[in-house]
């Protein structure tokens, strides 16, 4: 301690010299820095890619949408009742900055292969914000200088105008090959061309599909006209990122950055898709949850005595039957859960041995309480609800990856175009390629054949079949899955009886700064929004800008509600 307070104070006295014969300016300068018209383009996007991978697992799995989707439900200091309103737009912003630096940088040096990666890049940020909020700045959003208050532009030249990006991409790949190919910087794909061009192209099919409700002819033609392009054959092509574990940053989501273990295990399945999963015999469970602690089990008074109403013996607890209506217990049902629960007054009970879910909105508190959890301090654990799978409360590993852009997501667009009638793709044998991908990505593809033989599971030729499988596919990664259910209506799934709302939300609420600095856009933008019957949902906000106001791509159409 000693010698360390001799350098503070050394370091300290240098300071005070310096500043007393120099302009606090010149001595201001970081001598290890870089100007940054001199910086690495490589490593600019790198940051990018890095902050992209985060932002789409913690939106899909930890944080709201995961939970929106019905994938998770935090039994604590959660969004159980669908009082998120979104989260707000900087991150994204700051990384269309750091990408038009780059684009920049790689212009003058002639690094085509760069300038292809960063119009991904960047056609992937725009894309997420004008699926998240509807209109945002677009053309006027990076150039302060001239456009200090941007405009909002409409969501339908930003869609059309990010599928132009991504074409343009595409086409810079095509080349044979682009210069600066192969810098060992590309986290996604390593400077791998072949599979940059395929990326380009799948979030091109990937944005014409999202119009197909609201331009269904303009999608028809630009799908179409994908599909002949180079996609994907296979997982080991997708986009899908394992996170490395060496510190917060490169680390898979979990108590580690939070301080705590409740960060892991508060979140839990949700019974929406632990029940389905059970109807199904689907082999995911048992990769994605983790068996309930305490199971509850229901017995006849012949075999408890009367004067035990409720005993824990050899690892299970048990409730005598003839307790069940004095307490207002009822046995939990997924065909009947939703109107007990609705009355306050009932306690349900989930009597399941195996995996145990925590359904949507099911309390008006915290839904720590649920299933008779014996603790209702929120900061500790349930004991009779599933926790996720052990591999969750890890670093890293195999299964651990941020799931940008998936084959199985892939082959379930043809599957949908073909469903549709756009192109001459197999239906049925696209919707089963798209389940065995999602099986080989998990690293139980042994286990499909038994799983498609299925009587209901085997491709029925409806559109409802398709995104529910899609929806089971895309878990912790449910970002997709929300813009999925906007777009279509399905899954058929509804915020529980708790929530704040009866239907679904369909965008996030504008950032804050921007509504405070660039007021005059931000209200016309808020006036293309179309106001609906659920728009007070959100009581706190009177102006329509609220999660239940629909957007462009979703006036005039009849999904989701």
């Amino acid at each position: 301690m000693k010698y360390l307070k001799q350098i503070v104070l050394g370091a300290l006295a240098t300071v005070l010299v310096l500043a007393s014969c120099e302009d606090i300016t010149d001595i201001n300068i970081n001598p290890n820095g870089v100007e940054p018209n001199e910086g690495d383009p490589n490593f600019l996007v790198t940051s990018v890619m890095v902050n992209l991978l985060n932002s789409n697992t913690n939106f899909g799995y930890s944080r709201g949408l995961g939970a929106w989707m019905q994938h998770t439900q935090k039994q604590g200091w959660g969004d159980h009742k669908y009082e998120w309103e979104g989260e707000g737009w900087n991150d994204f912003f700051d990384n269309l900055r750091t990408l038009d630096l780059a684009e920049e940088l790689a212009t003058e040096q002639s690094n085509d292969f760069l300038i292809g990666v960063v119009k991904v890049l960047q056609a992937y940020n725009f894309g997420l914000l004008v699926d998240l909020y509807g209109d945002v700045p677009f053309s006027q959003a990076l150039n302060p200088e001239e456009f200090p208050a941007p405009v909002y532009d409409s969501s339908e030249n930003i869609y059309k105008g990010i599928i132009v990006m991504f074409e343009e991409a595409a086409a810079i790949f095509g080349a044979n090959p682009p210069s600066g190919a192969g810098v060992t910087s590309d986290i996604f794909f390593n400077g791998n061309v072949d599979r940059w061009e395929k990326l380009a192209n799948a979030m091109t099919l990937r944005y014409y599909m999202r119009l197909s409700e609201k331009d269904p002819s303009f999608a028809q033609s630009g799908v179409e006209a994908t599909l002949s392009k180079s996609l994907f054959e296979g997982v080991d092509e997708e986009l899908s990122v394992p996170y490395l574990g060496n510190n917060d940053t490169d680390s898979w989501p979990n108590f580690f950055q939070e301080g705590n273990s409740s960060g892991f295990t508060r979140i839990r399945p949700c019974a929406t898709l632990v029940d389905l999963l059970r109807e199904w015999n689907d082999p995911r469970q048992d990769i994605w949850f983790a068996p309930v602690a305490i199971p509850i089990q229901v017995q006849p008074s012949s075999e408890i005595p009367l004067n035990v109403r409720d005993t824990i013996l050899g690892g299970i607890r048990y409730i005598n039957q003839d307790s069940l209506a004095n307490n207002n217990y009822f046995v939990y049902d997924p065909d009947t859960w939703f109107d007990i629960a609705a009355d306050g007054n009932n306690v349900l009970i989930d009597t399941s041995s195996v995996y145990v879910g925590l359904p949507v909105s099911v309390l008006n508190a915290d839904p720590v309480a649920y299933n008779l959890n014996p603790n209702t301090d929120r900061a500790v654990t349930s004991v009779h609800t599933s926790e996720l799978n052990v591999q969750f409360r890890e670093r890293s590993g195999e299964y651990l990856k941020s799931r940008m852009f998936s084959y199985a997501e892939l082959s379930f667009l043809k599957a949908e175009a073909a469903q549709r009638g756009w192109g001459s793709g197999d239906a049925a044998a696209l919707y089963a390629e798209a389940i065995r991908a999602s099986f080989e990505a998990w690293g139980i593809d042994d286990q499909y054949a038994d799983y498609i033989a299925q009587p209901e599971i085997a491709y029925d030729g409806t559109l409802e079949q398709i995104m529910w499988q899609k929806w089971i596919a895309s878990f912790t990664a449910a970002t997709e899955a929300w813009f999925d259910y906007r777009r279509t209506g399905l899954p058929d799934i509804a915020p529980g009886p708790w929530a704040i709302s009866s239907v679904m939300p369909v965008r996030f609420v504008y950032d804050d700064s921007d509504k405070n600095a660039n007021g005059a856009n931000w209200l016309d933008a808020v006036n293309r929004l179309e106001i609906t019957d659920f728009t007070d949902s959100n009581a706190s906000n009177d102006s329509g800008d609220s999660q239940w106001s629909k957007p462009w791509i979703l006036q005039g159409v009849t999904e989701p509600w």
